[in-house]
């Protein structure tokens, strides 16, 4: 019995022996597989799981003035996510999403039953609708803050600065055109995540600068941009015209100063506004110049001495036939003139014979000088070379045509760029509008400079040039852009449209212009305006666009402490009487010299006058700067700006009775939230896209 249980236990222990060995042999082989084998996948899966890398939009560079200020920038604005895996009482809680966000209650419920760890229930919100959210407490529902980017100044250079889509890309103007640079580099950080997909740890400690876009300076004078804009708008709406540009560019330089549209948009709310409302005329509307090409071909003629400016031509009494056409003078039946005279009075039937004594090789020859048929390569979106036939296409009286500005279609760039170079002396300088552009770390990595691209014409001919210019403005028909304290030279224009259907011009309409520097011997400044098919008080160049100059100039020399000699004072003193405060804003001249003496007739001293309607001082906090100068306009006291955005200070108290000549400080500031909501935007940006 013994030995059978010996037995036994012998064979219990070579099987159990047997058995641990198998084990052993499978666990060996088993890890040898794991460790070995599979060791590569199963580390990568491993690596998949609980390592992930979150990526970060880097921060948009800011667009500023040439002073500094701010023009574009981009702040944190929140969103509202989900993950739909954790949020419990689903029907619930998607009622009380819906009726503090606004979203729909079919669409959040879709989002809540879907398979995903990750969800916009919409991208942008409001503060006081965040923080409603929050106190809503539901399980899985976050606030997220992303980056959108923001215009304090509104409609202000809007058609210039472009805007930007939900993706953070550059769709239009500046934003689209130096994209690479405001952009920045999109960066990634490690993390590791637990099993629910929680964040526990990150290595780093954030983004450093590189990834930041760069910031870009334009040459753009913020305040001369204002007043640009506001007498644009306001002349244009007046004549009723389709619409309209201004250019004011530093013809010394190039630099662009400013550059208004007409009508203008808001970037901010960018996909309410048709495509057409976004381009930047002066860039990409090419027109017929009318009469203000003929300085650009008198002069060549003057160069080459075919005409000198005491040169007398027959203006046959308006109309001119040659070649089977005629030419006509639209509201003067001229004589023999002068070529001063020609100019003064823009005289067609005159420039015609000019146009046609210089001959076909020549009139080409002067258009590609002053850069008429050449990409101007200011920087902007939209830049072309204008239209032009080749000169081997012209018919016979096609120097007669470009003469006074038919046959050829010119943009407004590059017509203020050859208008600069006769301000300047002659010389043609590229025109641009970056002005620098600064690293995040400040480093300038690009800085703009004066460049001469020709001396166009010499100094002779410039200022023989110059002073029939100034005659235009001294007693011809740009009359409308005298200023009292300075000189100013300048060219009407009255261009006609071509209707493509018929491809003839159209009856009725026209574009009107008006070109022109100040002051006449030493030009700091160079405008040219533009308005399209004015349907109201007049469709010529010297009655709807040289009010835009002449008050623009008014205003603009006096930012730029740019003062007139002592004889102008003297002239404007007498004028005024001594009501200088009152004259100041009420006209010039004779006019204004009648107000004041209206206002002693009515027994009102000057500190009663100083205001044009109202004596209470109003309350304009969360106005933007654009709204609270139009508001301010109506008073009598220097308006001080500090800041951009939105005012949340003004130095005189709302309600307080304003009777003394004095300044006061507004400040501004961007509200963060204040934002438009992009949530349905995205499908705007797509179809930009396409």
């Amino acid at each position: 019995m013994i030995r059978v249980w010996k037995t036994t236990l012998k064979l219990r222990m070579v099987i159990g022996f047997i058995v641990i060995f198998i084990f052993a042999v499978l666990l060996i082989s088993r890890a040898f597989d794991l460790q070995i084998i599979e060791g590569g996948r199963l580390s990568k899966l491993a690596d998949e799981q609980f390592h992930a890398s979150v990526y970060f939009m880097p921060e948009r560079g800011n667009i500023y003035s040439s002073n500094g200020s701010i023009l574009a920038a981009s702040v944190n604005v929140p969103g509202i996510a989900v993950d739909p895996l954790m949020v419990r009482h689903k029907l619930k809680n998607a009622e009380r999403l819906s009726m503090t966000t606004g979203v729909g209650y079919e669409k959040i419920i879709k989002i809540l039953t879907e398979n995903i760890q990750f969800a916009w229930i919409k991208r942008r919100v409001t503060r006081q609708t965040a923080k409603n959210v929050e106190k809503l407490g539901i399980a899985g529902v976050v606030i997220v803050k992303q980056p959108v980017r923001y215009y304090p100044n509104g409609t202000l250079l809007a058609h210039v600065l472009g805007f930007v889509g939900i993706n953070d890309n550059g769709l239009s103007g500046i934003e689209y055109r130096y994209n690479k640079f405001l952009k920045g580099n999109k960066r990634a950080l490690d993390v590791l995540q637990d099993g629910l997909g929680q964040y526990i740890f990150i290595r780093g400690f954030g983004l450093k600068k590189a990834t930041h876009g760069d910031n870009i300076y334009l040459t753009i004078n913020k305040q001369l941009q204002f007043i640009t804009q506001y007498y644009l708008d306001k002349e244009a709406k007046a004549a009723g015209s389709g619409g309209a540009f201004a250019i004011l560019m530093d013809p010394n330089t190039g630099a662009i100063l400013a550059m208004a549209d007409y009508p203008a948009f808001n970037p901010n709310y960018y996909w309410k506004y048709s495509a057409r409302h976004w381009r930047n005329r002066a860039v990409t509307d090419d027109f017929e110049p009318g009469s203000t090409m003929k300085p650009f071909i008198i002069s060549g003629a003057l160069q080459d001495g075919i005409i000198k400016p005491d040169t007398i031509i027959n203006g046959h009494h308006g109309a001119y036939y040659i070649d089977g056409i005629t030419v006509h003078d639209v509201g003067g039946w001229f004589g023999r003139l002068t070529i001063n005279q020609l100019i003064e009075y823009s005289c067609n039937v005159c420039a015609c014979q000019v146009g046609m004594k210089m001959g076909k090789q020549r009139v080409w020859r002067w258009l590609k000088r002053w850069g008429m048929l050449s990409m101007p390569h200011a920087g902007l979106l939209g830049e072309n070379a204008g239209i032009d036939r080749n000169v081997n296409q012209w018919s016979e009286v096609g120097p007669c045509e470009e003469a006074f500005g038919q046959g050829a279609a010119v943009n407004g760039l590059q017509e203020i760029t050859a208008l600069s170079a006769i301000a300047n002396g002659g010389y043609l300088m590229k025109p641009y509008i970056i002005k620098k552009i600064v690293n995040p770390y400040g480093k300038v990595i690009f800085r703009a400079k004066p460049e001469e691209i020709r001396k166009v014409i010499n100094s002779k001919t410039d200022g023989e040039i110059k002073y029939m210019m100034r005659l235009v403005v001294k007693g011809g028909t740009g009359q409308y852009s005298k200023l009292i304290d300075f000189r100013v030279s300048g060219k009407t224009g009255t261009g006609q449209i071509d209707n493509p259907k018929t491809g003839k011009y159209y009856k009725n309409k026209y574009t009107a212009s008006f070109m022109a520097f100040v002051p006449y011997r030493h030009p700091v400044l160079a405008m040219l305006v533009v308005q399209q098919k004015p349907s109201k008080i007049s469709y010529y160049g010297g009655a709807v666009s040289a009010p835009v100059v002449r008050s623009v100039f008014k205003t603009a020399l006096n930012i730029l402490n740019i003062y007139p000699g002592e004889k102008a004072y003297r002239k404007q003193s007498k004028a005024g009487n001594g009501a200088k405060a009152v004259f100041k804003t009420s006209g010039s001249g004779k006019g204004s010299k009648k107000a004041a003496e209206n206002t002693k007739s009515k027994g009102l001293n000057n500190k009663n006058f100083l205001r044009n309607d109202s004596e209470i001082m109003p309350d304009l906090k969360g106005d933007t700067i654009y709204e609270a100068l139009e508001v301010l306009r109506k008073y009598r006291f220097d308006v001080k700006i500090g800041g951009s955005g939105y005012l949340y200070y003004q130095s005189i108290k709302p309600g307080i009775n304003v009777y003394n000549d004095r300044a006061v400080f507004l400040k501004f500031r961007p509200d963060e939230y204040s934002y438009p909501d992009l949530s349905d935007a995205h499908k705007t940006a797509k179809k930009i896209k396409k």
